[in-house]
């Protein structure tokens, strides 16, 4: 039972920190779904499956995100979002 609520806390923790991130716009790398319309001033720079890495150094980039089409915008660590090295 301990190891199903460690996992829970940090599945919570990461998605309280993704959802921040998402509604401030404060990430520097981050992952759409695939199919995702990126703008030209945001590139890829990888990708995960079913998922594109992206950078901007746009402070706005994930709100043209949002208004491009994103369903969701995760943030990331340079090739994954579980990338243990960044």
């Amino acid at each position: 039972m301990r190891p199903f609520l460690i996992i829970c806390t940090l599945a919570a923790t990461w998605f309280v920190l993704a959802l921040g991130s998402m509604l401030t716009g404060t990430i520097s790398t981050a992952a759409v779904p695939k199919g995702t319309h990126v703008p030209a001033n945001i590139a890829i720079i990888g990708s995960a499956p079913g998922l594109l890495i992206v950078r901007s150094d746009d402070p706005d980039y994930v709100r043209e995100l949002y208004r491009a089409g994103a369903t969701i915008v995760l943030p990331a660590r340079k090739k994954t979002c579980l990338a243990l090295q960044s």
